[in-house]
């Protein structure tokens, strides 16, 4: 029997506009309504998951694991980065756009403006301007601009991300990530993006650590995911799930492949399986 569902957003449970609608909202509240626990699985921030009617009844597990939420957005959770690697960090790359985030905000070192016309000029190829103008303009109040290197240490940061484009030459990334890989993790949601989390920090360990705080085994967790950061999650448990339309690394991962995410083939597959177990139970009863 499952009783912990937990689920990527991006490319898994959210529909093609990667927004959670009306159909999703309920679907969750079903969920809640059965005995079960949802939790949200994610790279996003807090600030970032919009699961409106739901989220008051969700559990979130961000930064690609390295905070875990209760349904009041309390943190019960977090993994920060070391602070000396971190102040190394900003040292060295500090002519690059990283953003630092702690588990409710994301600093960022340059001015509201740059990071929106840096952002808008790494992503004009994969979104239409309108989409863009929007989604950036809601980011844009998580973030506190023009902090100074003393000032982001003082943060607990559990995650650095570092937007970039197809030309950009990310060599002396990769050599410093290497020569720290014992402090530092990347894994990438998709292509495009670095996404550094403290080093053991995932989706799996958080799902694991939420489980164990719920008193829930691992056999009684089921996960779906669709990319490079749900691949330590998809391994890790024996109900995991991938959309037909994840990448190549998620679905030899998971367990099993189920229908496209834009056909709502999560939240339909999370309820199936409730009904089956009722199913289950009603004819375990009758042959009893």
């Amino acid at each position: 029997m499952i009783r912990l569902f937990a689920s990527d957003l991006d490319g898994t449970l959210l529909n093609e506009h990667h927004e959670c609608d009306e159909k999703i909202e309920k679907g969750i509240q079903r969920i809640i309504d059965a005995g079960k626990i949802f939790t949200v699985a994610t790279g996003r921030g807090i600030k970032m998951v919009n699961l409106k009617r739901a989220g008051d009844i969700s559990y979130y597990i961000c930064l690609n694991g390295a905070a875990v939420l209760d349904p009041k957005k309390q943190l019960l959770h977090c993994e920060p980065i070391d602070k000396e690697v971190l102040s190394k960090i900003m040292d060295v790359f500090e002519d690059l756009n990283l953003e630092y985030v702690s588990w409710n905000k994301v600093y960022s070192r340059i001015d509201k403006e740059s990071v929106l016309r840096y952002r808008k000029n790494v992503w004009k190829e994969a979104a239409n301007d309108s989409w863009l103008d929007r989604f950036l303009n809601n980011i844009i109040v998580n973030f506190e601009c023009l902090q100074s290197k003393e000032e982001i240490l003082q943060k607990d940061i559990c995650k650095i991300n570092y937007h970039f484009s197809d030309d950009t030459d990310t060599s002396r990334l990769d050599d410093f990530l290497k020569q720290y890989d014992d402090k530092l993790v990347n894994a990438p949601s998709g292509d495009g993006i670095y996404e550094i989390t403290k080093n053991g920090v995932n989706k799996a360990s958080a799902v694991s650590w939420l489980a164990d705080f719920l008193n829930i085994s691992k056999e009684e967790v089921a996960v779906y995911g669709d990319g490079g950061n749900d691949i330590m999650m998809l391994s890790s448990f024996k109900h995991s799930y991938t959309p037909s339309t994840g990448s190549i690394e998620a679905k030899e991962a998971a367990s099993q492949i189920i229908g496209p995410y834009e056909d709502y083939s999560v939240i339909e597959h999370i309820l199936n399986t409730i009904e089956e177990e009722k199913k289950d139970r009603m004819i375990y009863l009758f042959a009893d």
